[in-house]
């Protein structure tokens, strides 16, 4: 097994025999790579990962301690003393495979990726196929769940053969084992007819092939020395006979657990021998443009599902931006209305930072989901009961929360912490500073988030896992710009008798209060928010208080 980076450049004579250097950017006697994936050859029987930019940090260390050049060498897990460590390497080089795969699975049209999408990812393993890492996970994680079962059916396979013994060859063949009061115990027995042992031999096979995969992947396996395991020599000779074995034997086992073991075989030895048929040297799984796959894992976590309704023109905007993120969710002001939280996800080499043009973006954005929902107000259409952009009467504009997430990696490498956490300053534009209800005046704060947990929950987490990350995450989110606006404005209410006398001091008060004040929905309560309250004399009568 090998493991390369992203992005990095390697000189091209050290990996011209790990991978195509199709895969590569050559200048001169460096290449670089120039994709992030899955990469088999047949040829060399070596496992290839190319893993994304964000496992290597400033210092070039990938996961803050591996050179990218000792992940290269022959055999560099037996580097890796600590077998903890090991084992998180292998976890995560299996996430970021089924990350991969969930990608594929879940942008298929009908058989055939879309036109972009075969742009992005690209593949010789069709979706109905199993590649050599499949097939090698399905054995190891076979073994582990039916560990026991096989175990029982070896003890019982052993007791019926027993019951055939031939004590006369037993006796002349083997030499028994003398208990405490001298009486003979024999280990080994003959049977009285000769036959070939078609549970043995299978579980030999399997035994053996398990075996390989422990030493070759360093796959933390228990193996129970109940079988001749065939190594060495022994073994490549075994794969050569292999499948003429398996045809001879096939049809001899009624039990589900030992037909499972061998279609798990059939599939294991024919794969080579299919391939080579097909003049098939190498299985990749190779991603282009893998930003587009973090933007679908974030999606995957975050995102509503606005399929077949007219909420997904959100995110395909008609000036042909694509919005990442978006979800609905309580508004700042007033959890009895919503508002959508808009999302930019951010693939960077750790140490990058967000540049002025992706703010500028994440603004444009936001000023067109605004307008989108402006125009459904203006054909007096609604899209949920409780979406609000603008109030009638005060002409205030709700506040509109925009988010960059960022996928970093830290080094207590846990997976099942989110470590949603602001980063950095929060990024305003506006025509009028002291105008928080004007349509213009924008947000967008920063977010790093646990790129292990993203892989995880992307993979694996159900459904409801899901929407609990989300109910927390987005009360956080809610809760920081809260706690931002709080800061940079001071809010006061009055809580009107009716809808008509607000009307008529806002009316008065137009001039003065254009932009910094907003009605919440079906209510007589008018906010203001101001700068400064010494400019607004008015506000003497309205009670000071705290968004929440």
């Amino acid at each position: 097994m090998k493991i390369l980076i992203e992005g990095e450049d390697y000189n091209t004579s050290d990996i011209k025999d790990i991978i195509d250097l199709g895969f590569c950017k050559q200048n001169g006697t460096k290449s670089i790579i120039d994709y992030v994936g899955y990469y088999y050859s047949f040829v060399n029987k070596e496992v290839v990962y190319i893993l994304p930019k964000v496992f290597i940090d400033e210092n070039k260390k990938v996961l803050f301690e591996y050179d990218k050049l000792d992940l290269i060498k022959p055999d560099f897990e037996n580097q890796i003393k600590d077998k903890v460590k090991l084992n998180q390497f292998k976890y995560l080089l299996i996430l970021f495979y089924k990350s991969l795969i969930e990608y594929r699975n879940r942008h298929y049209s009908t058989d055939l990726l879309s036109e972009r999408d075969s742009i992005i990812l690209n593949s010789n393993i069709s979706k109905d196929e199993y590649s050599y890492i499949d097939i090698v996970l399905n054995i190891i994680n076979f073994h582990k769940k039916n560990r026991n079962t096989i175990l029982f059916i070896e003890k019982q396979h052993k007791s019926q053969q027993h019951r055939k013994t031939s004590w006369q060859k037993t006796i002349n063949k083997t030499l028994p084992f003398l208990d405490k009061n001298n009486d003979p115990i024999y280990i080994k027995s003959y049977n009285k007819k000769k036959y070939t042992d078609s549970e043995e031999t299978l579980l030999t096979i399997f035994y053996s092939v398990l075996n390989y995969l422990k030493q070759e992947y360093k796959f933390n396996v228990n193996i129970d020395n109940i079988y001749t395991i065939y190594t060495g020599k022994a073994y490549k000779k075994l794969i050569i006979n292999a499948p003429k074995i398996l045809k001879k034997i096939k049809y001899k086992y009624f039990s589900d657990t030992l037909l499972k073991i061998y279609k798990l075989m059939e599939l294991y030895f024919n794969l080579d021998s299919n391939t080579s048929a097909s003049k098939k040297n190498e299985e990749f799984l190779i991603v282009s443009k893998y930003h587009v796959i973090f933007e679908d894992m974030i999606d995957k976590l975050f995102s509503d599902n606005l399929e077949n309704t007219d909420f997904k023109k959100l995110k395909n905007q008609q000036d042909g931006k694509i919005v990442d993120h978006l979800f609905e969710y309580d508004s700042l002001l007033s959890d009895t209305e919503n508002i959508f939280y808009i999302g930019d996800s951010k693939y960077y080499k750790i140490g990058n930072k967000i540049g002025e043009e992706s703010i500028y973006k994440q603004f444009t954005y936001a000023r067109n989901v605004i307008q989108f929902n402006i125009n459904l107000l203006n054909d007096k259409k609604t899209s949920t009961s409780k979406l609000r952009y603008r109030d009638d009467i005060t002409e205030g504009y709700n506040i509109s929360p925009n988010f960059f997430i960022e996928g970093r990696i830290y080094p207590d490498m846990n997976y099942d912490k989110a470590a949603v956490s602001a980063n950095g300053k929060i990024n305003s534009s506006y025509h009028f500073p002291e105008r928080l209800f004007d349509r213009d005046t924008l947000f967008v704060h920063h977010y790093n988030i646990n790129f292990l947990f993203v892989l995880k929950s992307y993979t694996i987490f159900n459904t409801f896992k899901i929407e609990d990350f989300r109910k927390e995450c987005k009360d956080k989110f809610r809760e920081n710009f809260i706690i931002y606006l709080n800061e940079e404005y001071e809010f006061y209410q009055y809580d009107f008798t009716s809808e008509s006398e607000l009307k008529d001091f806002v009316d008065s008060s137009f001039r003065l209060l254009n932009g910094k004040m907003y009605r919440t929905k079906n209510s007589s309560k008018l906010i203001i928010a101001t700068k400064n309250s010494e400019e607004i004399p008015k506000l003497s009568s309205f009670t000071f208080f705290l968004l929440n």
